[in-house]
């Protein structure tokens, strides 16, 4: 068997370089210039990170390519004063499963999973209120639906969290903030804030795929939403704990269902709860948080400031080493 094509990581691609190797294809797009004639735009990716790419004269077989085909790519990388970084491609094709490594492609959580699935069973473990307890040991379980998927799956296609592990880690993120949050507020249930908190994106379970290269929307993620299946797969669970109680379960589903804080943001309703606005704007925090981090990683160090990051709808403000001139 032959080995894999060579990989050059894109976190280590530097303007002016060849590249010649395999990308997995986050998005394709055709598109015509002026004179009618058709080109292609391109979002590559690997474990590393992203990179778009523009390829002005492809070939039949180059416009068979589809986002989650992994890609074999010649062209050179640089970073354009307008647009950013970017690969202009000479040649493009689909690759063969044999001539990639899928480690060095799969974009993984930075924390360690084991580390991240400590986080979520210490807080399990912290709430005191026994069938909510049971409701969260249930919907956690590895052994089955929705933990052994909830343990795999990203927490976005693009923006944030968008790797393997990242519903786990998001998740875990939300529940510790907002646990800090409703311990310190004494007319709030905590143990209700955090099982809202882990259970709030539950529906993303359902909504990407997740033993993929690539995530990317299910059928019924594009039809149905995370927050309509998040709200199903909640009644579901509820519905297997004996005598869960009928007032926790109604202020449970809200936190689910509110959670977006907006109509126009995708949710039934606003947060009515103290419960639920805190699992609202803790999200929307640590979501920000997190694209701004992620920002960073692909970031030069002699940078101060990152590319626009579109969830904050603005660049980010890195900070300079002390002694860099102005």
């Amino acid at each position: 068997m032959e080995p894999p094509l060579s990989h050059t990581p894109i976190h280590s691609l530097s303007s002016g370089q060849t590249v010649d190797g395999c990308y997995s294809c986050a998005e394709v797009e055709t598109a015509s210039d002026r004179n009618g004639k058709t080109f292609l735009r391109l979002r590559l990716r690997d474990a590393s990170g992203e990179v778009k790419a523009i390829h002005f004269d492809p070939s039949d077989e180059a416009m068979t390519l589809e986002a989650g085909n992994v890609a074999v790519v010649c062209g050179t990388y640089s970073v354009h004063p307008q647009f950013g970084p970017q690969i202009q491609v000479r040649r493009l094709r689909v690759a063969d499963p044999g001539e990639y490594d899928a480690s060095d492609l799969v974009p993984v959580s930075p924390i360690d999973v084991g580390e991240l699935n400590e986080r979520l069973h210490a807080l399990i473990d912290s709430v005191d209120e026994p069938n909510l307890r049971a409701l969260l040991e249930r919907t956690f379980d590895g052994s089955r639906e929705p933990g052994a998927t909830f343990g795999l799956a990203p927490a976005a296609i693009r923006h944030h969290h968008a790797y393997r592990y990242g519903l786990l880690e998001h998740s875990v993120a939300v529940a510790e903030v907002a646990s800090d949050a409703a311990s310190r507020l004494t007319s709030v249930d905590r143990g209700l804030t955090v099982a809202g908190a882990l259970l709030h994106d539950i529906g993303k379970t359902q909504t990407y795929t997740s033993h993929c290269l690539l995530p990317l929307m299910t059928d019924r993620g594009r039809l149905h939403g995370e927050i309509v299946i998040g709200l199903q797969i909640v009644q579901d669970l509820i519905a297997e704990v004996p005598e869960f109680p009928s007032e926790t379960s109604l202020k449970l589903v809200h936190i689910v269902a509110s959670h977006h804080g907006m109509r126009e943001k995708g949710s039934p309703v606003i947060p009515m709860t103290r419960e639920a606005v805190i699992v609202h704007y803790c999200d929307d925090m640590t979501a920000r948080i997190a694209a701004i981090d992620e920002a960073e990683r692909s970031t030069p160090e002699s940078d101060a400031w990152s590319a626009r990051i579109p969830m904050i709808d603005a660049a980010a403000y890195l900070g300079r080493e002390e002694g860099r001139e102005e």
